[in-house]
């Protein structure tokens, strides 16, 4: 990949990042760090951080695809999902960018985890580890990951 060809797959005009997650912002003490993630990420395409309130699993489904929107690219994090390192989750968030959608959304389930619908609907399934993550520090790797990704596709020292 060239370094005119990064350029272009990070260009704000074109993509949008939505992180859709259940939970509750308030009580989340990991929420500084995620905002501080999500300025970050910024700097490079708008992102959107939406946390919906913890409600039955088929109001949950429904909410999320709803607020998913038709059309999106949509990336369920799952523990059954494709795991990746930093380098190659890097080259898998720039197929994202390149794959034509306006915008990619990422969706994160509660503390009972994605309903199997939201998963079913998901053009990809993405674990974040192996082990079981609690919801919060999930969200907040998934934000510090993205934006790492970010750098090394456009060769910002930060993953070093």
């Amino acid at each position: 990949m060239t370094g005119q060809r990064r350029d272009q797959s990070l260009d704000r005009r074109t993509l949008k990042l939505k992180i859709l997650s259940v939970g509750r912002e308030r009580a989340d003490a990991a929420a500084p760090l995620v905002a501080d993630y999500q300025s970050r990420l910024a700097r490079f395409v708008p992102v959107e951080d939406v946390v919906l309130r913890p409600e039955r699993e088929d109001r949950t489904a429904q909410r999320m695809l709803k607020e998913a929107g038709p059309g999106r690219l949509l990336v369920a994090l799952d523990e059954k999902g494709k795991s990746y390192d930093s380098y190659a989750f890097a080259r898998f968030v720039g197929g994202l960018l390149e794959s034509g959608k306006s915008e990619v959304v990422f969706i994160l389930g509660g503390a009972d985890g994605l309903p199997s619908e939201v998963k079913s609907r998901a053009d990809y399934l993405l674990s974040l580890s192996a082990m079981t993550l609690p919801h919060r520090l999930a969200r907040l790797l998934l934000f510090e990951q993205l934006y790492r990704a970010l750098c090394i596709l456009k060769g910002v020292p930060y993953q070093k």
